[in-house]
């Protein structure tokens, strides 16, 4: 499988992962974008040996969306810090199911802050913090809503293991098609949810320019959309990207 690039130099390279691909391979041996990429870049670049890649993001199996590998060890350690240091910001679009939708969000911003717990294989949030606990913050905003699905963008502060998908199911939005955090809503694609790592803005690990890559919508989410609603959701989802951005200018923007 040839890899959607988003953007690419001789330091990173940036793509477009597809919803229900791992992203690092795991005990169940399959596939997984991590090991897909490597072999793109052997063969395209006709590489004898073995290929460097980075990894200094992950994404959930069933979300899509753009995703950041380093293609050296000086890029992988300084966009380590950045995400340490929380200097690389992430903002996501979610599709939520509309009759739970919390309409005092639409139009604004929204500080959600939980306490986070590991239960088995989910992320759930518990009342006192605890020892095995973790702080999940995240901001929230609620830009578009029909009858039936609502469209809301997320920059995550902290990041905790499924935080998105467990502080919405928590206020009774659960990710469309999310069926492990409770979702009754079903998704076009049978490993897929409704959840899209839509914009990733970072500091160039060389050339230290400020950096903004977005990767487009998968195309399942017109399944809850009319053609006219989508493309009012891409022009609500491109003044998202402005206020990410801080209203700045990007040295570079792929979008």
């Amino acid at each position: 499988m040839v890899p959607d690039i988003l953007y690419e130099d001789n330091h990173l390279i940036a793509v477009l992962k597809p919803a229900g691909l791992l992203t690092q391979g795991d005990i169940s041996g399959a596939p997984c974008l991590l090991d897909n990429i490597k072999n793109y870049i052997r063969q395209r670049d006709r590489k004898p040996g073995n290929v460097y890649l980075g990894m200094v993001q992950r994404l959930d199996r069933p979300v899509s969306g753009v995703i950041i590998f380093a293609k050296t060890s000086k890029a992988a350690g300084r966009l380590s810090s950045q995400i340490r240091n929380r200097q690389l910001g992430k903002l996501y679009v979610a599709v939520t199911c509309s009759k739970n939708s919390l309409e005092l969000m639409k139009n604004r911003w929204l500080e959600v802050t939980d306490n986070l717990s590991r239960v088995r294989d989910r992320t759930v949030v518990v009342g006192d913090p605890g020892r095995s606990s973790q702080h999940g913050v995240m901001r929230l905003k609620t830009v578009y809503s029909n009858e039936y699905s609502s469209v809301h963008l997320i920059v995550l502060v902290t990041g905790r293991k499924h935080q998105i998908r467990a502080q919405l199911a928590h206020r009774d939005l659960p990710v469309s098609g999310d069926r492990k955090y409770g979702s009754k809503q079903s998704y076009p694609l049978p490993h897929g949810i409704g959840l899209h790592a839509f914009c990733c803005r970072f500091e160039h690990p060389v050339s230290h320019e400020k950096t903004i890559i977005t990767a487009p919508l998968p195309d399942s989410f017109s399944a809850f959309f009319s053609a006219a609603e989508m493309d009012a959701v891409k022009s609500l989802l491109t003044d998202g990207i402005s206020e990410f951005d801080g209203g700045g200018s990007a040295a570079t923007r792929i979008i």
